[in-house]
């Protein structure tokens, strides 16, 4: 193990890392996982959204967003009109990354947001981004917790507020290294979708 890597550290196992599903399905867990653009940190109700916050040093204005494991989870929580839909749909048959800022589905909020967790995964006009095709390591995860328990996964960038995600590991720093309670290392996984990238 090299010197700055986490002993809470593991490989991504190519599928779905189960070590992440269950810290996810505890309160208060926060764990980094990579996408198609470099790292993100990963929570799912208040306490764990507190903690992704403190890390980062971010402001509580700029919520997390929304992570969606399928277009039909998509679909169960966002307000989508038929243009918006096509949209999202397009960008799924073709592995296209896509988020975009929605209303929730009426009644979705109340029916699926963690208690008194609303505050740091909308904004002021009750909106949040809706993201799909992140990445697979963390759709498996996604998926997996809202198929089997209907929770939700809210998300930020794995890296200091300000500062750019390299998308590898290392660059996530010393203090979200240190704070996180997992981090999946998928450095050949990010390098694999953008291959270019320096």
């Amino acid at each position: 193990m090299a010197d700055n890597e986490s002993p809470r550290q593991i490989k991504w196992n190519g599928g779905l890392q189960q070590e992440a599903v269950d810290l996810l399905n505890t309160p208060g867990h926060i764990v980094v996982t990579p996408t198609k653009v470099g790292y993100i940190i990963a929570t799912s109700d208040r306490e764990g959204l507190e903690r992704k916050f403190a890390v980062k040093h971010r402001k509580r204005n700029k919520p997390g967003v929304v992570l969606c494991g399928s277009i039909e989870q998509l679909k169960e929580l966002a307000e989508l009109n038929p243009e918006i839909e096509k949209f999202y749909q397009t960008c799924v048959e073709q592995d296209v990354l896509m988020g975009c800022i929605l209303p929730w589905k009426e009644g979705a909020q109340e029916k699926y947001l963690p208690e008194g967790a609303a505050e740091l995964a909308t904004d002021v006009r009750g909106t949040s981004c809706f993201v799909l095709k992140f990445g697979t390591p963390g759709e498996n995860i996604a998926r997996e917790l809202w198929e089997k328990e209907r929770k939700l996964v809210f998300a930020s960038s794995a890296n200091p507020s300000g500062k750019g995600n390299r998308g590898v590991v290392e660059g996530i720093g010393e203090e979200i290294a240190g704070e996180t309670d997992l981090i999946i290392e998928g450095n050949d996984y990010v390098a694999s979708i953008q291959p270019d990238k320096t």
